[in-house]
């Protein structure tokens, strides 16, 4: 499969030993088999370690890389796997998720022959830790591969929060990195939801609703605890003055997403205490000139969603 392009597979871990070895031998058993793995350990404290020595004399295995210090982000990390890549595209498997083995295969068959696309993503089966299914999950929900302009990608399912929900479930074009800004990896909320609004912003976008990436969502997701302290709402208060930069939420769309933000932020149970929810309500406030009109934009744009996906899918 020399003809094909080289995926570069960054496997960036954090004390996942007990998911580790399922999560390393889904990606070296996939049935593309031109690339090469890179796996970056942040200095875990469990056995870790042992488990990925056990794959150092894997051909397949380019490079694994121990850090003396933590780096106390994932999207550091992200970035060290960026400067050591070879390939074409990269693929982040975070290290406790799983990949159905024809995970690459399909996305490079969907790509293939179209240079314009700089980003592409498969439907999401939710695991438990123990591998049990607990639910599906699409970017827009359709029943077939769609293939978006960056314009139409960002304002469909990138304006009301990342819809784009696991790094693992998507292959990028490596050229696109040098052309986004690195702000994304001084974020600990919301990084990942900066960085595939700058990678989508580059072209085109393409969405494959075969649910091949297994998201397993465990006792250590840190997602809850940005969400009780309220950094996820002053981080996507960021990303949403870079969407106004690139001119995405302008107009309509700045209602639209002022009024989710605000409804988000109402109804949110997560919150560690009052004063939290105030501090947050109290900066989406700043935005939200016209209440009444924002959250009347955000229900129209619900029901403009689900007709749309209907009629897409019927």
């Amino acid at each position: 499969m020399n003809s094909y392009p080289l995926v570069s597979i960054i496997i960036p871990n954090y004390n996942h030993a007990p998911f580790l070895k399922e999560r390393i031998d889904s990606v070296l058993n996939q049935t593309y088999d031109n690339f090469e793995v890179i796996i970056l350990d942040d200095k875990s404290t469990d056995n870790s370690k042992e488990v990925i020595e056990v794959y150092r004399s894997h051909p397949r295995i380019s490079q694994i890389v121990y850090n003396e210090e933590n780096s106390g982000s994932t999207f550091k990390q992200w970035q060290k796997g960026f400067s050591l890549a070879k390939g074409e595209y990269i693929w982040i498997a975070e290290s406790d998720d799983i990949a159905h083995p024809d995970f690459l295969k399909n996305l490079i068959n969907a790509i293939a022959g179209d240079k314009g696309v700089v980003l592409a993503a498969t439907g999401i089966t939710l695991i438990n830790e123990d591998g049990k299914t607990l639910g599906y999950e699409s970017i827009s929900k359709s029943k077939y591969i769609r293939k978006y302009s960056s314009k139409q990608f960002i304002r469909e399912n990138m304006l009301i929060g990342n819809h784009l929900l696991n790094a693992s479930s998507a292959i990028f074009r490596k050229d696109i990195i040098s052309k986004i800004p690195k702000d994304y990896t001084k974020l600990k909320a919301s990084g990942d939801y900066l960085f595939w609004v700058e990678i989508a912003n580059q072209g085109k976008t393409v969405e494959i609703p075969d649910k091949l990436d297994y998201f397993r969502r465990s006792s250590t997701t840190v997602t809850p605890r940005l969400y009780a302290s309220g950094k996820a709402f002053e981080e996507s208060k960021i990303v949403f003055s870079r969407l106004q930069e690139l001119g995405y939420a302008k107009g309509l769309y700045r209602n639209l997403i002022v009024g989710f933000r605000m409804n988000q932020i109402k109804k949110s149970r997560g919150f560690s205490s009052e004063e939290v929810r105030q501090h947050c309500f109290n900066l989406w406030k700043q935005e939200n000139k016209l209440p009444l009109f924002d959250y009347s934009v955000l229900f129209l744009f619900g029901i403009y969603r689900k007709v749309k996906r209907y009629l897409r899918n019927l």
